[in-house]
């Protein structure tokens, strides 16, 4: 079950930093728009060509990202079919493989993209490519649930060895940011907040097995807690981010509860 928590109005040409923290610190208000172009309409995205960029992770490695850049790339060719993309992969044999790990670096580090870097895309892309896209996750943080003793199973499993179903969530916020390589400033700068849950399968309670005698202490025995789901992957757990901005930009719908179509 994935969900994004959105508050606030979709537009407004720019938000403080305070403003910001503020939102984002709140329970309720967790999209915070920082810039939105009054120049962004859906005919120029339709016009042009928005080429993805790709997708970075806080303080982490490469690796992490072509799951996220998928995603990003899926949601956008189903909710946006009349947007042309350039995806990531041809961005990258383009710009060439160094100067594209600087930019994403660059970008990984500060959260900014800089004229230079947009400069240097667009003279690499041509006229036909006019909005960059790239994101950010700036939060990645995962909780468990703690199991707590159930009242016995049905299948005779004693109460102090059935659990109820432990539960991990994956809490992110990802930033994202599109900028008009023909005007050569940002277009949308936006961070939102989502997350995505995973449970055992069991949907009432989960039987540990029989806890083992402590060798050395006569009528003891140690009590085992059944291991936690795994958590959720962060491609899905920023899932809903993603369709939350495409939903933002003009042109496009409410986001769907569906999973995107490959």
């Amino acid at each position: 079950m994935r969900s994004v928590r959105r508050a606030g109005t979709p537009y407004g040409n720019r938000f403080s930093l305070a403003g910001l923290l503020f939102a984002l610190a709140g329970c309720a208000a967790e999209r915070s728009v920082l810039t939105a172009d009054p120049g962004l309409t859906a005919e120029a995205l339709r016009a042009d060509t928005v080429a993805v960029v790709g997708v970075t992770v806080v303080n982490e490695v490469e690796q992490v990202r072509p799951p996220l850049v998928a995603a990003l790339e899926s949601i956008l060719r189903n909710a946006r079919p009349d947007v042309a993309l350039r995806p990531a992969d041809a961005v990258r044999d383009v710009v060439g493989l160094a100067d594209y790990r600087s930019m994403l670096a660059a970008y990984q580090a500060s959260g900014e993209w800089s004229e230079r870097d947009a400069t240097a895309l667009a003279a690499r892309l041509g006229s036909g490519v006019r909005f960059a896209l790239l994101a950010r996750v700036e939060k990645d943080a995962i909780h468990y649930s703690i199991p707590s003793r159930g009242a016995g199973s049905p299948y005779g499993a004693p109460a102090s060895n059935v659990f109820s179903p432990q539960r991990v969530r994956r809490d992110t916020s990802v930033r994202l940011t599109l900028y008009d390589l023909r005007r050569n400033r940002v277009a949308w700068n936006a961070v939102y907040a989502s997350s995505s849950n995973n449970a055992r399968p069991d949907s009432v309670a989960v039987a540990a097995p029989p806890p083992p005698v402590v060798l050395g202490v006569p009528g003891r025995r140690e009590q085992t807690i059944p291991e936690p789901p795994p958590p959720p992957p962060l491609a899905e757990a920023v899932v809903e981010g993603f369709r939350a901005f495409i939903a933002d930009l003009p042109g496009g719908a409410a986001p769907s509860t569906g999973a995107p179509r490959p």
